[in-house]
């Protein structure tokens, strides 16, 4: 019995140290490594992506203790929100209506806004053929309506939103194929722009909607594709991107990180890291607009969540 109890007193102790060396070792970690995070389905493209920035803004950051930067990738928005909660990811680039769900769920909060293709802002377009008869909102009920991903601002939570403001409601359906009920909206995720264009040309789905700058390239890429396709109806305009940083990172890290973003595109070293984060042309302050226009977006995604997720 006593050799017993001598056991398990070692093993209660080993037990100890192993966990005392684990939060060192994490610790260490935090002090000197910078995480930038991305939710992923394809993460060797966005880790070519991402890493040139982060090695930038890692570089800027040693009188700080910062020895290295990695990229951690999550599998989708819970993953994200879990990393973020455990400290394991200190900043990450989204969407505004994703970065809403991260600062709501893990307390996550918004540093920059990104402008990109030469917008700060963007807005969502309903689209459909020219000859579908489709001229508002209104006339989608009983009709299917293509979104991108369920990340997606103006290609989801945005467009979503709308629909119930005017009394829609939704419905998913298991493929582009399937017809709603007439008192729906049917939906479906096509998981990229393309497809949603494809999907509305050949008349597998009745609509969809993405944003202007979608739009815009349609118009430059494939003129003969977007001949055949009208805008029905457009959002009002919300933030392209932003920057975000998890919940009690250290505030001199947070600090230099904005700065050295805000300071980017001034420095012809970042050209490229610029050009490889989504075509990112700079950073700056988000402005009163910026937050007005964000918490409108809010209410929308927070309706978009509790009524049709």
């Amino acid at each position: 019995m006593r050799s017993r109890r001598f056991a398990e007193q070692i093993l209660r102790v080993t037990l100890a140290l192993v966990c005392a060396a684990c939060a060192l070792a994490a610790q260490a970690q935090t002090s000197t490594t910078l995480v930038l995070g991305r939710v992923s389905d394809d993460p060797k493209a966005h880790y070519e992506r991402l890493k040139p920035l982060l090695d930038y803004a890692v570089a800027h950051m040693a009188d700080l203790g910062i020895r290295e930067g990695r990229v951690l990738m999550a599998r989708d928005a819970q993953q994200m929100v879990s990393y973020l909660r455990q400290g394991k990811v200190d900043w990450i680039s989204e969407t505004s209506g994703a970065a809403i769900g991260f600062e709501e769920r893990a307390h996550a909060r918004i540093l920059l806004r990104a402008r990109r293709g030469g917008l700060f802002d963007y807005r969502t377009v309903f689209f459909a053929r020219k000859d579908s008869g489709i001229r508002s909102i209104d006339q989608l009920a009983g009709r299917s309506l293509g979104f991108q991903h369920p990340m997606s601002t103006s290609a989801y939570l945005v467009p979503a939103a709308i629909l119930l403001d005017r009394g829609l409601s939704l419905a998913i359906q298991s493929s582009p194929l399937e017809r709603p009920p007439a008192q729906f909206v049917g939906y479906v995720f096509s998981r990229s722009e393309g497809n949603l264009v494809t999907w509305v040309q050949k008349g597998l789905v009745d609509a969809a909607a993405f944003s202007n700058q979608d739009w815009d390239e349609l118009q430059v890429n494939e003129p003969e594709v977007a001949a055949e396709l009208m805008v029905f109806h457009q959002s009002r305009e919300y933030p392209r991107a932003v920057e975000l940083v998890r919940d009690g990172l250290d505030p001199r890290i947070e600090q230099r990180l904005r700065e050295v973003l805000l300071a980017a595109h001034t420095d012809p070293a970042a050209h490229a890291a610029l050009e490889a984060y989504t075509r990112t042309e700079r950073f700056d302050e988000v402005d009163a607009a910026t937050w007005a226009s964000l918490s409108e977006l809010r209410i929308g995604v927070r309706r978009v969540r509790a009524e049709i997720e």
